[in-house]
């Protein structure tokens, strides 16, 4: 016999989860609300999506994510054993390196995209930016400076570079993640406080593409070429723009304070901005190639989009076109 609990149940838990583990002072409650969080949001995935995608990403996200829990629980109990000693600074190493496959960073970040293929648009959301919560603010607190650092440039390059052949945009929303993950704990690594308004931002910029690629029916760019209407494909790619960083979009304010912090290190730096680009390339690649590209209209899209949706996401797209004018409130 099958019990069928509401999605708010799950919910529910899922923010529990994540309150316990930030609000938690011993290492015990951080892990504690790690597991509840991942055993609420399993269920999400499987009960949202009733395909063989959902329940392979669910088996995937299930098994990377206790393998990465046992490894925290290991560094705890080997900073307990060794804590005092010259050994204990590697417990940090151990706990760095669990909660980077956690949170899908490169060279962990292989189960990433698949996951995120089987899921629909609400799970991907959750899985882009709460699911991240928790993780952060626990590396925050305990992270290696020079391997935190090292895994954040080579998210950055890893996510940028990866991200260039891919037309399925949960994937390209995946590896831009990626990325962005790369300019968030960089920016950890030199400034404590100022991560949390860069992940922010990337969560405000990712909720308005993920309601977009919701209200219009869209998983892959090839159905964009498929669209003559030019509004959806504005809509998508001036939000596409403002996640790659382009000024003087919203996504380019996050980015452009990171940038002001991690100019202590210059080739850090430097790293982080040629991945930037690198991201922008592809972009505005795509974004060339629909406006240019025409079909006729395939039978998913017959049915044209409704008003109030329309509404809806050219409210949101005019956030990220006057995300800009924040920059005064910083006295930059």
């Amino acid at each position: 016999m099958s019990i069928f609990f509401p999605p708010f149940i799950y919910s529910f838990f899922l923010f529990t989860g994540t309150l316990i583990s930030v609000s938690s002072s011993s290492f015990f409650g951080m892990w504690m609300g790690l597991e509840m969080n991942l055993m609420a949001f399993i269920p999400m995935i499987v009960n949202t999506e009733f395909n063989k995608k959902s329940s392979e990403a669910a088996i995937k996200y299930f098994l990377i994510q206790a393998f990465a829990s046992a490894m925290v629980i290991f560094a705890a109990f080997y900073f307990y054993l060794y804590g005092g000693s010259f050994l204990s600074k590697s417990s940090n190493i151990f706990i760095t390196l669990a909660l980077s496959l956690k949170l899908g960073m490169a060279p962990f970040h292989f189960w990433f995209p698949q996951v995120l293929e089987g899921l629909s648009w609400i799970n991907t959301l959750v899985l882009l930016t709460w699911q991240k919560i928790a993780p952060l603010v626990m590396m925050s607190l305990l992270f290696h400076d020079d391997v935190l650092l090292t895994l954040a440039l080579i998210s950055a390059v890893v996510g940028a570079i990866s991200g260039i052949n891919q037309t399925s945009m949960r994937k390209i929303l995946a590896f831009s993640s990626i990325s962005h993950l790369g300019w968030v704990t960089a920016t950890m690594c030199f400034s404590r406080s100022l991560w949390v308004d860069y992940f922010i931002f990337y969560c405000i910029t990712s909720f308005i593409l993920c309601l977009s690629f919701w209200l219009l029916n869209l998983n892959y760019f090839s159905q964009l070429t498929l669209t003559p209407n030019l509004s959806d494909k504005f809509i998508i790619f001036i939000n596409l723009l403002s996640l790659g960083g382009l000024p003087p979009l919203l996504g380019f304010l996050p980015k452009f304070l990171a940038m002001v912090v991690i100019s202590e290190s210059f080739p850090a730096l430097g790293i982080l901005i040629f991945s930037s680009l690198i991201t922008l390339y592809f972009y505005i690649r795509l974004c060339f190639s629909t406006f240019t590209l025409y079909k006729r209209s395939a039978a998913w899209n017959q049915k044209s989009t409704a008003l109030k949706n329309f509404f809806v996401l050219s409210i949101l797209t005019s956030v990220s076109i006057l995300g800009i004018f924040p920059l005064n409130l910083f006295n930059f």
